[in-house]
């Protein structure tokens, strides 16, 4: 994914000299074409996140489309201030584009795992969040980013994701649908998506709705309202904690039905931060693998 971003990235910097990419010293495999192509659209602020949001805030300022880019615990947590009163206060067309979103850099410990940077963004003013998990979902992101003038954050995996969808993905709307809502439904975020469908093709129930949601604003808490309030009973799986996420953005929205459906989030565990392995193990040890999450959902049903 963050290849195929950094790509696009080059196209439309090709096209727009007024794209400005702008990393905290790392990334480099990733991001020496752009730099080689457009130099002086490319700075390395060094090992100082909160420069260089401000930077990216000034820059924004003087009519720039702006990029931040760093892994994502560096990127939101340690530069929230700058995020805050910089970005969004001033709602400002800056893009903070993070890597290794929940799991990815699990053998670098809790210090790397960026699994609170939804919760922290999501309530930031003006703010619009991504998460694909996909390539194919990151170009339906990417189309919605390139337009959006306002504050945004892009959550990206670590690189090497296979691919979820199959085919372009076509809708007007701010989630996607693979399979019809139904009064029990699956709603999953980011590149867990991956494991939320083989434990669905598992299920011998299809009377089932499995709906991917990489886009958190207040025009997908309208859409999304409608499905909720025609459910009895939904499953939200996300790399992220259960505090903050996906799950308590739905939450969020339920409460304020006046029938609203029971709703089952699963995530990052607190106690498991302790834990140190691969993104496989950590999500084993999560419960966020197939089987388990195969057995949360057959065990409420």
């Amino acid at each position: 994914m963050r290849n195929l971003f950094a790509k696009y990235l080059e196209q439309s910097t090709k096209k727009n000299k007024n794209i400005y990419l702008l990393t905290g010293d790392l990334g480099f495999s990733v991001l020496d074409n752009f730099k080689d192509k457009f130099p002086n659209n490319f700075i390395n602020v060094g090992v100082a996140e909160q420069n260089m949001v401000g930077i990216a805030a000034g820059l924004s300022m003087s009519g720039k489309k702006v990029f931040t880019y760093s892994i994502a615990n560096f990127a939101t947590s340690r530069c929230h201030e700058q995020i805050r009163n910089d970005v969004c206060y001033h709602n400002l067309d800056v893009s903070i584009v993070a890597v290794g979103g929940g799991l990815p850099y699990g053998n670098l410990g809790y210090t790397h795992h960026g699994m609170e940077d939804i919760a922290i963004t999501r309530v930031l003013p003006n703010m619009t969040i991504y998460i694909p998990a996909d390539r194919k979902e990151l170009t339906y992101c990417y189309k919605k980013l390139m337009i959006n003038k306002s504050p945004k954050y892009l959550r990206l995996a670590r690189g090497g994701e296979p691919d979820i969808h199959h085919r372009e993905i076509k809708t007007d709307k701010n989630y996607i649908i693979l399979n019809k809502p139904q009064k029990i439904n699956i709603i999953s975020s980011g590149t867990i998506l991956g494991e939320v469908k083989k434990a669905f093709n598992n299920l011998n129930n299809k009377n089932i709705g499995l709906i991917s949601m990489p886009i958190i604003n207040d025009v997908t808490k309208k859409e999304i309202q409608r499905v909720i309030s025609k459910s009895k009973l939904i499953f939200t799986f996300e790399e992220h904690s259960t505090i903050g996420g996906i799950g308590s953005f739905l939450k969020e929205i339920a409460s304020e039905l006046s029938s609203p459906p029971r709703i089952l989030s699963f995530g990052i565990k607190r106690q498991t931060i302790y834990e140190v392995g691969t993104q496989e193990y950590l999500r084993l040890r999560n419960k966020l693998d197939a089987k388990n999450i195969y057995k949360n959902i057959t065990k409420y049903l």
